[in-house]
Order: structure tokens, then C-alpha cells, then sequence
């Protein structure tokens, strides 16, 4: 009898264990699946996905900011101008975007092109904008981005990969956008 009771015991526990393993597998399948970008029309998966180039800004506020300090963040990074209609259409879908995920490993990067300093200080505040805010008036980062039309927008992961770019203004609270950022997140953690 405890023969017979032995060989049950470990044939379940075989049983157990290759299920066990076949639903951490499938787990981990659905956790690699591909990013789908076309949730965003505009937006484009990066074809390298090499390493965002690197750069140092001043603010607006007057203190600096790089590239760097996002490190472990997923970073929207965002080229913009005041006078850019299309810009100014899309920063408050961006920031409703931004305060829903920026405690989450979220962050927006706006990085002002060929702007004098009091105009991007005036959208700034007009459109209540409270992410970070670069300032780059003669635009050698934007052209380092090959942002030639604003706006332009990247998306960098969280080892600083830039992983797509959009070029042209985008429907950034859309479900699709706020899908997008919550399926890349869930998977860059």
C-alpha cells in the first residue's frame, strides 16, 4: 500500500511542478510580448533602439538637466516651442499624462527649440505645465535628436534606449497613449 501511495505522491508532484512551470512560462510570455506603438498614430518603434544620445540643459528655472538624471525612469522627451501651434494642442494632453503615471516611473522631458527665454517661461505657466523643462535656444540637442519639425517627441526606457519617436503632434491622454505607457511600464519593471 505505501508503495502504491508513493508512486501517486510523486506523480502528482511531477504533475504539479510542469504545471507550475508551464504557467510561470506563459507568464513570463505575456510579459515579453511586443510593445504595440500604433496605439499613438504617429508614433514610430525605433528600427536600433540604440542609446538616446546624452546631453546637459539649463532650465528654465536656471539650474541644469541631463539626460542621465532619468535614469530608471521611463522618459517621454518632448521638443517643443511656444510658438508651435501644434505644440501648444498637445502639452496639456502631456501633462494630464504625466501626473497620472509620474509616481508610477514616469516622466516628461520638454525641451524648449529656439525660443527666447521669457516666451517659454509665459507657455510654461499659461499651460500649467509642472514637468521638467529644458532650454535649448539655438536647438544643437534638438538637431542631435534630428527633431526638424516640433513638435518631436521620444520615448527613452529606463537604461536610457530610445525605444520609438513621433514627429508631429500626438493624442497623448488618448487610451491608446495611456495604454502604451502602462504596458511599457508594467514591463520595464
Amino acid at each position: 500500500m505505501s508503495y502504491r501511495f508513493g508512486k501517486i505522491f510523486w506523480c502528482l508532484l511531477i504533475l504539479f511542478l510542469v504545471m507550475l512551470v508551464a504557467s510561470e512560462s506563459s507568464i513570463m510570455s505575456a510579459e515579453k510580448e511586443p510593445i504595440n506603438y500604433k496605439l499613438v498614430p504617429n508614433l514610430q518603434q525605433m528600427s536600433d533602439q540604440s542609446a538616446a544620445p546624452q546631453f546637459t540643459l539649463p532650465t528654465l528655472e536656471g539650474g541644469k538637466v541631463s539626460l542621465k538624471d532619468f535614469r530608471g525612469k521611463l522618459l517621454m522627451l518632448n521638443f517643443w516651442a511656444s510658438w508651435c501651434i501644434p505644440c501648444r494642442e498637445e502639452m496639456p494632453a502631456m501633462e494630464r499624462l504625466y501626473q497620472r503615471h509620474k509616481d508610477l516611473g514616469f516622466v516628461i522631458l520638454g525641451v524648449n527649440v529656439k525660443d527666447n527665454k521669457k516666451s517659454a517661461l509665459s507657455f510654461v505657466r499659461e499651460l500649467n505645465i509642472t514637468f521638467p523643462i529644458g532650454f535649448d535656444p539655438n536647438g544643437e540637442v534638438g538637431l542631435l535628436y534630428g527633431a526638424w519639425g516640433l513638435p518631436t517627441t521620444y520615448l527613452i526606457d529606463t537604461k536610457g534606449i530610445a525605444l520609438a519617436r513621433a514627429w508631429g503632434p500626438a493624442d497623448w491622454y488618448s487610451p491608446g497613449a495611456r495604454g502604451l505607457i502602462k504596458k511599457i511600464l508594467e514591463q520595464q519593471k
